[in-house]
């Protein structure tokens, strides 16, 4: 398979290789130039659906891209489990609440250090049980949306450990996600803006008003531009259209006096926040006409006042668009055009407002619509390296070693795979700024950033690795390719195979010649149908005869690893 023309060709046969360019123009990707805050769209219609109920029909395919969007990586078996049920039944249990999980535990010892006094020698090795823990959550996940929207809270109010630097202190962030992930997202705002991890990594344990230094303004301009209401069109100096510079300013000495406790403490094992007023600006906070000239009352209440101004962004028209567009990027799209914004964001955010900022009314609509199940929606967006990685896992039902008998082993190779993330560029709790990973918001290539010079040969690399053998302390994990096989509905016969294997593995359909070339040229090269029938017989018939079965698992080893190096097994 060649790049060199900027896009995939197998002897003559054209596949659709990702990069910026070649696959823009085969997914018939519009291109819209837009920050991190989603400013107006400016291109053409993709699509006129909107969010109207989907009334198509209820199978495997529409199943599979509802699955696929919502948890991280399907299984065959799961999919067809769904498109047995109804789509309104299947939402109900991707929205289910779950119990919080086992917290991590350090392999060697078999113990959590979560609740214990911080350890300066052991805690960057933490850190990477942690991210190991958190993939595995990912990848043993059951049908539940959970993982997913955990993941879209983290990159959505980042914070990274390369600066807060100290393990429990983001798996506290990480409980604080599950907890309130389909909750209200005004109280998840508030329970944010006072979580210890953001406190220390925007400063906000800094932020002080009692005249011995200036307010700190980091996290109250991220408050307003990243998490809740955007920037909008700039209009002049300090005036950002849905907020102004003297707001930043306001909203800093509305949240100073906030502190930490605990932070890196060798005697201290509890974690919190409390307020100090003492250190808090005690005056009254004047907002601009952006906010329609609020004045929050000063005193020394710091939970009131931070109820005021959180009450205030979320009174907002826009702050219900801004958090509808960053859902739809996760969700559905990149491109919000000017059709998706009129058709999809303005009534979608008017279900956020009449459900009071409830996060499940929201994604319910969103998954029930029309919109949603369009064709132009289906297959479209990239995998992130998470999506790869532990979607890989769950939808090849790899065998993984026991997080219990196993630990060690277990850990070694969800953090080896942890570490592969990173080289994709998604590093877990640590995204490459506050404003989360630039595929989700970076003009024009947004999801097209996963894929480049360095990362293709990486994805391909990885998935060579799923197919010859991941070792880990002493432990080999593949994907059980013969297992594989057998779970087709006829795999004595080549075609059927590969057109059912395909059918699992990629979001969009193969071309019949795809197909015709994966069974001919890959599976069998040159060779008849009757000799790959021949050989599954014959192993079928003597599992255990060595050069029976190995006759049978080269061929399927050379197709697995040929179908997850095509680009429709990069697409979600």
């Amino acid at each position: 398979m060649s790049a060199s023309d900027g896009r995939g060709v197998c002897r003559g046969r054209s596949l659709i290789l990702i990069t910026t360019e070649a696959e823009a123009i085969a997914m018939n990707v519009s291109v819209r130039t837009a920050g991190p805050g989603g400013d107006a769209p400016q291109q053409a219609a993709r699509t006129t659906t909107g969010l109207e109920p989907y009334q198509g029909p209820w199978n495997r395919r529409t199943a599979g891209h509802l699955l696929r969007r919502t948890i991280i990586g399907p299984s065959e078996d799961e999919v067809a489990a769904a498109a047995s049920t109804s789509l309104d039944s299947i939402l109900g249990e991707l929205l289910q609440e779950l119990a919080a999980p086992p917290p991590p535990i350090d392999p060697t010892t078999g113990q959590t250090w979560i609740g214990k006094v911080f350890d300066s020698t052991l805690d960057s090795k933490y850190q990477g049980y942690l991210k190991a823990w958190w993939l595995g959550l990912m990848a043993a996940q059951g049908i539940s949306i959970l993982e997913k929207l955990v993941l879209f809270w983290h990159n959505h109010f980042v914070s990274e450990y390369s600066t807060v630097l100290d393990s429990r202190y983001m798996y506290q962030q990480n409980a604080l996600f599950r907890r309130l992930a389909l909750g209200n997202i005004r109280e998840l705002v508030k329970a944010v803006t006072l979580d210890p991890a953001m406190l220390i990594y925007l400063n906000g344990y800094r932020n002080r008003g009692d005249g011995s230094n200036i307010p700190d303004e980091n996290y109250a301009r991220e408050l307003q531009e990243l998490f809740t209401i955007g920037k909008g069109p700039q209009r002049g100096p300090g005036d950002y259209t849905n907020y102004t510079e003297q707001d930043v300013k306001a909203a800093a000495h509305v949240l100073t006096g906030w502190r930490t406790n605990g932070y890196r403490s060798t005697s201290n094992p509890s974690i919190n926040s409390y307020f100090e007023a003492i250190r808090h600006d005690q005056k009254d906070k004047q907002f601009s006409a952006a906010y329609q000239g609020m004045r929050i009352a000063g005193g020394s209440d710091g939970i009131r006042e931070l109820n005021d101004l959180v009450e205030m962004i979320f009174r907002q028209q826009e702050t219900a668009r801004f958090l509808c567009r960053k859902l739809y990027r996760w969700f559905v799209y990149y491109d919000i055009d000017a059709a998706v914004d009129q058709n999809v964001i303005e009534p979608l955010a008017d279900v956020m407002r009449s459900h009071n900022y409830e996060i499940r009314p929201v994604l319910i609509a969103l998954f029930r619509s029309a919109h949603f199940f369009d064709e132009s929606n289906i297959g479209c967006l990239i995998k992130n390296p998470v999506d790869l990685i532990a979607g890989a896992l769950r939808g090849l039902t790899v065998s993984m070693p026991s997080p219990a008998s196993q630990a060690v082993a277990y850990n070694a190779l969800l953090s080896s795979l942890a570490v592969t993330s990173g080289n994709l560029q998604m590093t877990l709790m640590d995204a490459p700024s506050v404003a989360g990973w630039p595929a989700y918001y970076q003009n024009p290539d947004f999801h097209r950033l996963w894929i480049n010079t360095l990362t293709l040969p990486a994805r391909w690399a990885f998935t060579d690795s799923l197919v010859n053998g991941i070792r880990a302390s002493g432990t080999t994990t593949a994907v059980d390719l013969l297992s594989m096989a057998k779970r087709t509905s006829n795999p004595a016969d080549p075609r059927q195979l590969v057109g059912e294997l395909a059918d699992a593995m990629f979001a969009i359909e193969l071309t019949a010649d795809q197909k015709d070339y994966l069974a001919a040229s890959v599976l069998i090269p040159g060779l008849p149908d009757s000799v790959w029938t021949q050989n599954w017989n014959q192993h079928i018939a003597d599992p255990n005869n060595t050069q029976k079965r190995n006759a049978v698992v080269t061929r399927l080893n050379a197709l697995m690893r040929f179908m997850m190096r095509m680009a429709e097994f990069q697409l979600s």
